[in-house]
């Protein structure tokens, strides 16, 4: 029996990834055609069909497990080519990086900072979109890897999409963000169902994950106002009315000194936002890539550390004073 060709597998993987030859196709660079001969010769080769072609491209049972397989023979590959290739510290290259808005407004422009410093030749492209736009444009090739969030009811953040890794990159306190003037002692915790009056603004973004924890907790609302595709457009509309929004704080967190909003961390219990690393299943990240990560995970942490004390109930000292960070792992 002649064994599949690893171009065969490549093309299968990216049929079972999109769900459609069309989008395959134009994945691998290849004309509609050309990916349909090469599954159907790796079907024959088998024995089996892998996909069923009625009104939709449908793994067969057989599909689904010899997929789960052959995304690791080609991690593997991937894997064994860099190894032959490899140098010990690259010197040049590009590393095409995906963020939610989360990331970009608090913590991108520190990393990258730090990165240029460390990695003079090493070109950044940076992408900002939804966590779903993101997460299709990883698993396409088109960006390395991104950071985006995790929505509720779905564990890897990306919709169930599959053809991705995701891992915890980090975690981040949600703050309740009001109006200069809505009376709340700033940065002091509170207790969203012991509000009687609160007219909540939920983003598209973080509706799911905002709603279940409203649900979960009896948090009585007046009105709730959603529409928001931008979490910046709905702190524009709270600075200078009643309405409140609940927001990350690592999103908020170079606004905590200032005054041009009330921020109070939730408490019993916090709200955590989980914010995911997502990279392709199918091959492992690239040197400059996780040069990159490494630079941007302690970023985050360092600009992570002020809003989760808060959270915990560290108060913030009065204007002009240094804040002290102190050290709890409680939170991991």
């Amino acid at each position: 029996m002649m064994l599949p060709k690893l171009m065969h597998i490549r093309m299968f993987v990216a049929v079972y990834e999109e769900g459609s030859f069309t989008v395959a196709a134009s994945r691998e660079g290849l004309g509609q055609s050309g990916v349909s001969a090469h599954v159907r010769q790796l079907e024959t080769q088998l024995g089996v069909r892998l996909f069923a072609r009625d009104r939709a491209i449908i793994p067969t049972p057989a599909g689904h497990a010899y997929y789960q397989e052959c995304v690791q023979l080609l991690r593997l590959h991937e894997h064994a080519c860099n190894a032959v290739g490899r140098r010990a510290e690259p010197s040049d290259g590009v590393v095409r990086v995906g963020m939610i808005p989360t990331m970009t407004r608090s913590v991108f422009s520190r990393a990258l900072r730090a990165f240029e410093a460390a990695y003079p030749n090493v070109s950044v492209q940076l992408t900002e979109g939804a966590g779903s736009v993101l997460a299709t444009a990883v698993r396409r090739g088109m960006l390395d890897f991104a950071i985006t969030q995790r929505m509720s009811n779905d564990a890897g953040g990306t919709g169930g999409a599959g053809g991705l890794g995701t891992s915890l990159f980090t975690r981040t306190p949600a703050f309740l963000v009001s109006s200069p003037n809505s009376g709340l002692p700033h940065c002091k915790p509170v207790r969203l169902r012991e509000m009687n009056d609160l007219h909540l603004v939920l983003p598209v973004g973080r509706r799911p994950l905002l709603e279940q924890y409203l649900v979960d907790h009896k948090v009585p609302i007046v009105q709730r106002l959603g529409g928001f595709e931008s979490m910046l457009g709905a702190m524009d509309l709270v600075r200078s009315s009643h309405w409140s929004a609940i927001i990350s704080g690592l999103f908020i967190a170079d606004d905590l000194r200032r005054r041009r909003f009330t921020l109070n961390p939730l408490a019993d219990p916090i709200l955590w936002d989980d914010m995911l690393l997502v990279e392709p299943a199918r091959k492992p990240l690239s040197r400059v890539a996780q040069n990159f990560i490494a630079v941007l995970r302690k970023a985050t942490e360092e600009i992570n550390a002020i809003p989760i004390q808060i959270a915990y109930g560290v108060q913030m000292p009065s204007m002009g004073q240094p804040f002290v960070l102190e050290e709890r792992k409680d939170h991991e």
